[in-house]
């Protein structure tokens, strides 16, 4: 764990007041040997921790771009960004929006680019056709999330920026046709990771009621860190040339090809790390 920051307290002190966060960097860079056995995918990577978002879960785009150009002049090789930007209130009022509508942070992630430092996010949680967009495509990897399956989950925006998937827990989206969906059979399981209850913050648990993409982007940034130590694609390779690896490596969902549901398809980290050019 390196230095921090928490944008909403104005501190040095990033405490998760949430668990979400907790869970996410569980995630990528979980140790081994922890006592719960839910090694991190990249277990060895360092963490910066920043905190931008406050104990409900809500934040404004102005503090969350801070946070990007904040670990991008220290040194962060990749940027999980398991957050989603949404209009309205309510339960019907509700419109998805990718994280690249705000202008601060689509210039925050656009000055990433620039120094090399790959963002990955999460694609989002409304079902929406629509979101993410392909602003900013190749500086930016958005995540959707599949069940234990392998069907989109029926939380997944799967839009037309959508890069690939990995798993996000849940219940099948129903989409005719597709023979790994089963919207009417019971519900796959969850993603299991070590955090803590919000109530109870001092004590770790493995919940089984985290599902999302929010669950599936930190596999991929753990996936993009091994290959950042392992060198796959060379010293410094640009955050386009790790997407492009992570897509043409992955594992084929849906209809052949690309498509609007899996993007590339499911993350596969053994071939991303392994396969031929």
């Amino acid at each position: 764990m390196l230095r921090g920051h928490d944008f909403v307290d104005g501190d040095p002190f990033p405490n998760d007041r949430n668990g979400h966060g907790t869970f996410v960097a569980s995630t990528i860079a979980a140790a081994a040997n922890n006592g719960f056995g839910m090694v991190g995918a990249a277990y060895r990577a360092d963490i910066i921790p920043l905190r931008v978002l406050d104990a409900a879960g809500g934040s404004g785009s102005a503090r969350i771009a801070e946070g990007i150009r904040y670990v991008v002049d220290r040194g962060a090789q990749v940027i999980n960004a398991s957050i989603e930007l949404f209009q309205g209130s309510g339960t019907f009022n509700v419109r998805a929006m990718s994280i690249t509508t705000a202008p601060e942070i689509r210039q925050a992630i656009a000055y990433a680019d620039r120094h090399g430092v790959v963002v990955v996010a999460a694609a989002g949680n409304l079902g929406d056709a629509a979101v993410p967009s392909r602003r900013l495509a190749g500086s930016i990897i958005y995540v959707g999330g599949t069940t234990e399956h392998g069907c989109v989950g029926d939380y997944s925006n799967y839009g037309p920026g959508l890069d690939l998937v990995a798993p996000g827990g849940g219940a099948d989206a129903a989409f005719a046709g597709d023979p790994n969906c089963a919207p009417g059979a019971p519900a796959g399981r969850n993603i299991f990771q070590v955090t803590f209850r919000r109530a109870r913050p001092a004590g770790f648990v493995v919940p089984r009621d985290y599902r999302g993409t929010s669950m599936a982007a930190p596999h991929v940034t753990g996936v993009v860190a091994l290959m950042l130590a392992a060198g796959t694609l060379g010293a410094h390779p640009t955050p386009e040339a790790v997407e492009q690896r992570l897509e043409a490596t992955a594992r084929d969902l849906g209809a052949p090809g690309p498509d609007r549901r899996y993007g590339a398809g499911l993350l596969d980290a053994a071939a991303a790390l392994t396969a031929p050019p």
